[in-house]
């Protein structure tokens, strides 16, 4: 069962407590905090992206932020899963799933016969679990990355 009571568009207020749910997120991963403490403008706000409705916040009955996500727009029948972040605490209690289905679904609705993501190896389990593919592996700023893909046609 998910703590998860509603997903919804990030407000513009939020940017600043966001970056800051994805440092939290980011640190969980201990290979990465010095490249991140190091490159701190690795992680902004994404004013931007809320701005363009393409941030969802996954919030609990008290509408504490347990995590989310970023969507590029679709082009081409696709779109990219372009973030996915969780606070520390709600990992594994469903809300990345339930973040990744809402991005489905409005990928989906706009279009889209896939979404790709690029993931850390410490996320490939994850994104199998909740239906992508891995399609090759990609270079980033970070090191090796996993291009995948989600077919929303199945």
């Amino acid at each position: 069962m998910s703590v998860v009571e509603r997903i919804r568009d990030a407000l513009t207020d939020e940017a600043s407590a966001l970056e800051a749910l994805q440092r939290r997120s980011s640190d969980v991963w201990e290979e990465y905090r010095a490249q991140l403490a190091a490159n701190q403008d690795a992680i902004e706000p994404p004013h931007l992206a809320i701005a363009e409705g393409r941030v969802r916040v996954a919030v609990d009955a008290s509408q504490r932020r347990l995590g989310f996500s970023v969507m590029t727009p679709v082009e081409d029948g696709r779109c990219e899963l372009e973030d996915l972040f969780v606070e520390p605490d709600s990992m594994g209690l469903g809300v990345g799933r339930l973040l990744v289905d809402d991005v489905a679904s409005r990928a989906a609705a706009a279009g889209a016969s896939h979404v790709d993501v690029i993931a850390n190896p410490n996320a490939l389990g994850f994104y199998e679990r909740v239906g992508f593919r891995a399609r090759g592996d990609v270079s980033t700023r970070f090191g090796r990355g996993v291009r995948m893909s989600l077919d929303l046609s199945r």
